[in-house]
């Protein structure tokens, strides 16, 4: 291969220096670029040391705007008011403690600041009460946090759904915008959009916080306050041009519904985390229809044989969190918790902060939405962590706090004390589920001598 010699009209001539063994065939071969390699490897540009490049590129950028100059900061999870959910989809992160100068742990849990999160189940299993409970717990702190649902099944009352979300009426009424009607692909990108403009763009300085947590390097996490947005569901949902046509062609309405959620998708997931917007989408499972008749293997590892994803997978694949809900049994009023319902399994198929996938039973009283503590209970119960049997069983095994399946709830609401040992005793015991990473020395894999003994 022939190598062109560089135009030194165009390019200063650089002194001569002693080339170093990394750049030495490619200084044979190039003599004018490998003298600025080594230059900068070297850090003797000019007599005096060279940044990073890593430094020089962030000074470049911080001229060009926010878009250019825009770095990530560390993720914020925000509690669903479910601790099995939270642990389960939570980390053990770390901040620096300006005070002794060095990294302390903390628990990160809930739903990821800025992402989208999906739930997918077939009909009757709970993801809408699901949901509008999750939204609700992860405003309730925050006097800024507004709620946007866009109700395309039309599937809850006003009343059930502001009796879920515990808010008085002035609350609920301030907080939360709700459509029923109207509602296209292309109409929720633009309304994304438009909070998107207004919290970053127009009023910034109405919606930034201080998380309370630091980065490594000591500097406080700021966010914009959340905003959540629930897409109910995304199997209802058409394009624009679909609404107005009085007829459907099948094959070819499949197709383009599906390319234009894709592109709606990917669009909002740009506008998600700057703003802090959080949207939920809410997603059914679709029969798959077998061309043969042999049974043809799931498209994704988590559907079960003959389901499908409606509305192209894409709508699904690309969340930050999946869960996928199912019936595992039926709670009646005379049996277990007394309360009419059924136990859902909740498994978390996909976490881009967590890499636990082991479902979680949780319990759905029809009337009440899904119990927090009874969930917990039911998760001791699963675990085998409860001492006893019949009408008398504890939590502790000193057995100091006995209580029946049926009477829990009771004691729970009623009794102070045993209230706060419940908490006691459950706190260590969720706080084993995240995954904490290896930080012992026999975990750095060796790779000294691995890049120095291996080639």
């Amino acid at each position: 291969m022939n190598y062109r010699e560089p135009n030194h009209q165009q390019f200063p001539v650089f002194q001569e220096w002693t080339p170093i063994s990394l750049v030495e065939e490619y200084n044979r071969k190039m003599p004018f670029f490998a003298k600025k390699a080594i230059d900068s490897a070297n850090d003797i540009v000019g007599g005096s040391p060279s940044s990073l490049l890593t430094e020089v590129f962030r000074s470049k950028v911080a001229k060009m705007g926010l878009a250019m100059s825009n770095e990530a900061v560390p993720d914020i999870l925000y509690p669903t008011g479910f601790p099995t959910l939270d642990y389960l989809n939570g980390y053990i992160a770390q901040q620096l403690n300006t005070k002794t100068g060095e990294l302390e742990d903390y628990y990160n849990l809930g739903i990821t600041d800025g992402s989208y999160v999906c739930l997918v189940a077939n009909t009757s299993v709970g993801k809408s009460t699901l949901a509008n409970q999750i939204i609700a717990n992860i405003a309730r702190p925050y006097p800024k946090a507004s709620i946007m649902v866009d109700d395309i099944e039309s599937g809850m009352t006003e009343v059930r759904r502001r009796y879920l979300s515990k808010f008085s009426k002035n609350d609920f009424d301030d907080r939360y915008i709700i459509r029923n009607s109207g509602i296209t692909i292309e109409n929720i990108y633009q309304r994304i959009k438009t909070l998107s403009d207004i919290k970053t763009k127009e009023r910034p300085q109405d919606y930034i916080y201080d998380s309370g947590r630091k980065d490594l390097d000591g500097k406080p996490i700021i966010k914009m306050f959340p905003t959540l947005y629930l897409i109910d569901s995304i199997a209802a949902l058409m394009p624009e041009e679909m609404v107005d046509e009085d007829q459907l062609q099948g094959k070819s309405y499949g197709a383009h519904t599906a390319a234009v959620m894709s592109q709606m998708m990917q669009a909002i997931l740009q506008l998600l985390k700057a703003a802090n917007i959080i949207v939920f989408g809410i997603n059914h499972f679709s029969s798959d229809v077998q061309m043969t008749m042999f049974p043809k293997a799931p498209d994704v590892p988590w559907l079960k044989q003959g389901e499908r994803i409606p509305k192209g997978k894409k709508a699904t694949l690309l969340a930050n969190n999946i869960y996928r809900m199912d019936n595992a049994s039926k709670l009646k009023m005379d049996d277990l918790y007394h309360v009419e319902g059924s136990i859902v399994k909740v498994s978390l198929v996909k976490s881009r902060s967590s890499g636990i996938k082991r479902p979680i039973n949780m319990v759905y009283d029809f009337i009440n939405g899904f119990d927090p503590w009874l969930s917990m209970l039911e998760f001791l119960r699963g675990a085998k962590l409860l001492y006893g049997g019949g009408a008398s069983v504890s939590f502790d095994p000193e057995r100091v706090f006995k209580f029946s399946m049926g009477t829990f709830k009771d004691k729970i609401n009623n009794d102070i004390e045993f209230r706060n040992a419940f908490k006691q005793h459950m706190l260590p015991i969720l706080r084993q589920i995240p995954m904490e990473i290896d930080r012992t020395e026999s975990a750095n894999m060796h790779f000294d001598d691995i890049l120095e003994g291996f080639y």
